[in-house]
Order: C-alpha cells, then structure tokens, then sequence
C-alpha cells in the first residue's frame, strides 16, 4: 500500500469529507485542495497526514487517512 505524508491545514468538511489547504504538485499535477476520508480534525488547525488510496480528479486530491497528527499542539 503506498502512503503519502502531507503537512496541510485544515479548511473544514465538504459533502462529507475533510477539506484541507494544498497548493502544489502531485505526480506532475498542479494540486489545490485535499479532501480526506477518516479523521478527526480542529479547523484552521495544521496537521501532518498519511495518505492511501489516492486518486487525482481535476485539481483535487481524494485519500483515506491512514494516520495524522496535530502540529503545534
């Protein structure tokens, strides 16, 4: 199972999923937002996330949180 790690901030949910801040690349492919299955989170919060199951649609990253932990806590 191949797991990405991500430092990103949490935005709040969005038709039921975690939305959290991205601007970058993944795999080549200009990413703006993460949404994340799984977790429980504090908006405007950072966090380090681990990540499977990941797919690319537009400029949108889905994934399963595997693991995440709470920066500056």
């Amino acid at each position: 199972m191949k797991k990405v790690f991500i430092i990103s901030l949490y935005e709040g949910t969005e038709k039921n999923l975690h939305r959290f801040h991205f601007l970058g690349f993944y795999q080549g492919i200009k990413i703006r937002k993460i949404l994340v299955r799984g977790g429980n989170f504090e908006k405007n919060q950072a966090y380090v996330l681990a990540l499977c199951q990941m797919k690319i649609q537009g400029d949108v990253l889905y994934g399963e949180c595997v693991k995440f932990k709470k920066l500056f806590s």
